[in-house]
C-alpha cells in the first residue's frame, strides 16, 4: 500500500473512523476520517495522508478493459469506494499511477510486457490522515 501527501479541504465528517469528506485538487473525496475531522471547521486547508485500499476482488479482464480512455483520476462508486483509473508503471509488485495517488498490489502479476497499460481498479476503501 502506498501513501500520498496532499493538502486537502475539510468539508464535513460523520465522525473519526467513520466517512468524511474532503477536497483535494479541486475533487471531492469521501474517505475514512483518520484526521479527526471534528476538530477541524469546514474550509480549513490541511496536510493529510491518502492511504487507497484496493479491493483485490477485480478479475484480470476488468482490470484491463476498465479504462480505454487511458486516463488517470479516480471515480467515486459509492460511500469510500472509487474505481481507480491509471497506468501501470512497475510490476512485482504491481504499481499504478492513478494521477493524484500511486495504487500498489491492486493485482498480482510479474509479467514486464504490464508495464504501460491503463487499467482500472476498485479501492475498497480511501483512507485520510494527517500528513
Amino acid at each position: 500500500m502506498s501513501s500520498k501527501a496532499v493538502t486537502a479541504t475539510f468539508i464535513a465528517t460523520e465522525g473519526e473512523y467513520l466517512e468524511a469528506i474532503i477536497e483535494v485538487d479541486g475533487q471531492r473525496l469521501h474517505v475514512m476520517d483518520e484526521f479527526d475531522g471534528s476538530q477541524l471547521a469546514a474550509g480549513t486547508p490541511f496536510q493529510a495522508q491518502l492511504w487507497p485500499m484496493a479491493s483485490g476482488s477485480d478479475d484480470w479482464d476488468a482490470i484491463f478493459s476498465a479504462n480505454p480512455g487511458a486516463v488517470k483520476g479516480l471515480r467515486r462508486l459509492d460511500g469510500w469506494r472509487y474505481l481507480a483509473l491509471g497506468q501501470v508503471i512497475s510490476v512485482a509488485p504491481v504499481v499504478c499511477d492513478c494521477g493524484l495517488l500511486l495504487v500498489e498490489d491492486a493485482f498480482y502479476t510479474q509479467d514486464a510486457r504490464c508495464v504501460g497499460a491503463y487499467v482500472g481498479v476498485t479501492l475498497a476503501r480511501l483512507d485520510a490522515c494527517r500528513a
